[in-house]
């Protein structure tokens, strides 16, 4: 019979060896390890592009005296390795500092973009799920047992295609078919519903073909599972049979990728951004990077990236509470 006082230490026990417990930590360790990485590649990188932030923001009739002053002012003449270390320091009190340009707290100017990024990659991945999820699942359900051979090449062709297409060929495409001949959709900025309609197509149709190309095989593979047959023997609607014991298996097999590519949406809409002018963190991106407004690019880097990790972090443990066995192996 176990004691009172023996309670509490069996209970600790059981906490640490919890699969829970190593996976936790090790997944929070890859995330601060991956996130250091970045600061790190990002700051060194500016560095090397070269280029002369003060001189750009105020112009060639500056005085030399100015621009002396001026980078003394943002620590730019200090070592290298002084900076690093400053720029970590600021980080960690989530300060990323001025823009060289503006003058402006560099958060403040991103957080003012945040918006328009995130929903930009949230509207894109909620069409390619509302839209390849079904599509993927009729296909397969129309292709099995290698039936309907037009359809299999039809859908193969096309979702290769979209697939591989470059977004910033897309989305010239459709400003010439949508905006320029048809004149229905905007071409450029972010105010109103229809301007969201080009961007969004652009962003989506990728995720759309291969997430629809990876549950059509993913079903295929369950509607061969022995207890689909026994479903189907049971006579169960073939509705039933899909929606009760198909799509959560699909589900479960697709949400890794799925998760990858939501951060992925939101960290490279860069591209999409600057073709339709999106007051996003890319746009911003871009012309910080031509006026080597370092501040600023170290800001919209670090964000974004932390943003994409923190998403598959939680990926990682919505995994592994869907699938608990799976942490052994995941971890």
């Amino acid at each position: 019979m176990t004691t009172t006082a023996e309670a509490p230490v069996a209970r600790s026990r059981g906490w640490r060896e919890s699969p829970w417990t190593g996976f936790l930590l090790r997944r929070t360790g890859s995330f601060v390890f991956a996130l250091w990485f970045v600061l790190t590649a990002v700051f060194f990188l500016t560095r090397a592009i070269g280029g002369d932030s003060v001189r750009a923001a105020a112009g060639l009739t500056v005085t030399p005296e100015y621009v002396a002053a001026r980078r003394a002012a943002l620590g730019l003449d200090d070592p290298i390795l002084t900076q690093y270390w400053h720029f970590l320091v600021r980080i960690v009190h989530f300060d990323f500092g001025e823009s060289t340009v503006s003058g402006q707290p560099v958060l403040a100017s991103i957080l003012d973009r945040v918006p328009y990024t995130f929903q930009l990659g949230l509207y894109a991945f909620a069409l390619a799920a509302i839209v390849s999820v079904p599509l993927g699942m009729w296909v397969a359900t129309r292709t099995q047992s290698g039936r309907n051979r037009a359809l299999d090449t039809g859908f193969n062709s096309v979702t290769g295609f979209f697939a591989s297409v470059p977004d910033y060929l897309l989305a010239v495409g459709l400003v010439l078919v949508f905006s320029v001949g048809l004149g229905v959709f905007p071409a450029a900025g972010g105010a109103g519903p229809s301007a969201f309609v080009l961007p969004v197509l652009t962003v989506a149709f990728g995720p759309i073909a291969v997430i629809s190309r990876l549950v059509r095989v993913e079903t295929s593979r369950v509607l061969q599972e022995d207890y689909i047959r026994t479903a189907r023997s049971n006579h169960l609607r073939p509705a039933t049979v899909l929606f009760r014991h198909v799509l959560p298996n699909v589900l479960t097999a697709t949400l890794t990728y799925a998760g990858m590519l939501l951060a992925a949406l939101l960290g490279g809409t860069v591209i999409t951004e600057n073709v339709f002018a999106w007051p996003g963190i890319g746009s911003l991106l871009v012309k910080s990077l031509r006026l080597y407004d370092y501040p600023t690019v170290e800001g919209a880097v670090v964000i974004t990236a932390a943003t994409v990790l923190m998403i598959n972090l939680l990926v990682d443990l919505l995994l592994a509470a869907v699938d608990p066995k799976s942490l052994i192996v995941r971890s």
